[in-house]
């Protein structure tokens, strides 16, 4: 028997963007900027609000997930197979803040209304959602290193398509279908996962008022 999640509506979906790139390798302000006119042109943009934080540490995480309540929680930085790197609260370069995946499944599982989704743009993260799916009942990870541009794509591309009210499975499918027909070499790599009681297909995170 499928599990019944709360619906974003009547609330609006809310998505927490944390990126953290502190050595400046990646465009991660790119990438939060194109997912925001993404979003700013999709049928639904009015039933979306972003809180969007370019140089995020564990203090943005902890906050975002008490006072903003997201539904999808998005982290775009550096990670690896059992690790996500945050920034440290530093004005100049610096080595990141090292988050154990346990540490951050910990996190996003600790509050009274968990997400219903984590995204993690990241090399590497797809070994990470399989534990994630024990707290929410979706998340994606990428399979292998990905490239800025592969990344940034699929990214856009899927909250377009959720705030054009297209079920989480099709979001993807058309994150992955972007990448690959932009010709970029990537479009294998972002993976979805979800719980056991619950259909990506048939969830929609974003649903217009009747």
């Amino acid at each position: 028997m499928l599990r019944q999640l709360r619906e974003p509506k009547p609330e609006k979906l809310r998505v927490l963007m944390l990126g953290a790139a502190s050595e400046g390798d990646l465009r991660v302000s790119r990438e939060q900027a194109l997912i925001r006119t993404a979003v700013e042109r999709a049928l639904h943009r009015d039933l979306v609000e972003l809180d969007v934080h370019p140089a995020a540490t564990t203090d943005h995480l902890l906050d975002g997930l008490t006072r903003f309540r997201p539904h999808v929680v998005h982290f775009s930085g550096h990670s690896d197979t059992d690790l996500i790197v945050f920034e440290q609260n530093l004005d100049e370069p610096h080595e990141g803040a090292i988050v154990t995946d346990r540490a951050f499944a910990s996190a996003i599982n600790a509050t009274d209304n968990p997400p219903l989704l984590d995204l993690l743009n990241s090399c590497h993260s797809a070994a990470q959602i399989k534990n994630l799916v024990e707290t929410v009942p979706f998340a994606i990870g990428m399979a292998d290193e990905i490239g800025d541009s592969d990344a940034i794509t699929y990214a856009a591309r899927f909250y377009a398509a959720v705030a054009d009210g297209q079920s989480v499975r099709a979001a993807h499918n058309l994150g992955r279908a972007a990448v690959e027909l932009a010709g970029l070499p990537d479009h294998e790599l972002p993976t979805l996962e979800s719980a056991p009681d619950v259909d990506p297909s048939t969830t929609f995170l974003v649903k217009p008022p009747q």
